[in-house]
Formats: structure tokens, C-alpha cells, sequence
């Protein structure tokens, strides 16, 4: 869907990246550079604050409330207008979200290979 319009998913991919900072905070997990070094991102995935931010993406915002959304739900809806949030959509923003914290992609950059590939295995999941 991203492909043709290389503005768009940057568009998109800056509103996740907001989401995921606005939805945890910064005070739990620290943005990253654009200019971050590879030994600066792996090290940024492997710290503690990073590790547990991604084992909350799937739990429920309101623990106590199964109907509430998951973090990973919250993000996606920042990203995206009612209007966008399409099933199509919502699997390329976890995949963006997933390739953020993904320790074999170490540059600060979303890859759209690397997109794609989780793309693929969410797909397959689903």
C-alpha cells in the first residue's frame, strides 16, 4: 500500500513513532536518533526500559478492563485517522512497530524490507 507514496509512509511511520513515545512516555522509554550509530541502537533495543516497553505492546492499557485496547492498539489508532484505520493498515503499523524493536535491525531507520517482512509474518499469523 506504501510502496508508491514514499511521503505517506513516512508520514506514518513518524505519527507510530509519536504514538509509541506519546502512549509510554519519555520518561519510559527514550526516543532514538535518526543519526543513532548501529551500537547505539542495539543498545537502545537492549536496555531494560526498551525490553519492557515491547513486553507491554500487547497487553491490555487498563489491565483490569478486557475490553479496554491493547498499547500496540493505542498506537496504531494515534497513527491513524477512523477514516485509515483499515485491517491493511493496522498490519503495516505493527509491523513498523515490531521492526522498531527488532534487535537484527540496527539502523534508526525503518527498512521497508524489513517492514515487509513482518508484514509477512503478521500475515501469516493472522
Amino acid at each position: 500500500m506504501f510502496k508508491a507514496n514514499r511521503s505517506k509512509r513516512g508520514y506514518y511511520i513518524r505519527r507510530l513513532k509519536d504514538g509509541l513515545w506519546s502512549t509510554f512516555g519519555f520518561n519510559r522509554i527514550k526516543p532514538f536518533g535518526d543519526g543513532y550509530t548501529k551500537d547505539q541502537m542495539r543498545d537502545w533495543k537492549n536496555s531494560e526500559d526498551t525490553k519492557s516497553v515491547y513486553d507491554d505492546l500487547y497487553k491490555l492499557s487498563v489491565p483490569d478492563d478486557e475490553s479496554s485496547d491493547t498499547y500496540l492498539t493505542l498506537i496504531i489508532k494515534f497513527a491513524f485517522s477512523e477514516k485509515k484505520l483499515t485491517q491493511k493498515n493496522a498490519i503495516w503499523g505493527q509491523a513498523v512497530i515490531e521492526s522498531i524493536f527488532d534487535v537484527e535491525h540496527l539502523s534508526s531507520k525503518i527498512d521497508t524490507d524489513v517492514v515487509d517482512a513482518w508484514v509477512d509474518a503478521i500475515g501469516q499469523v493472522m
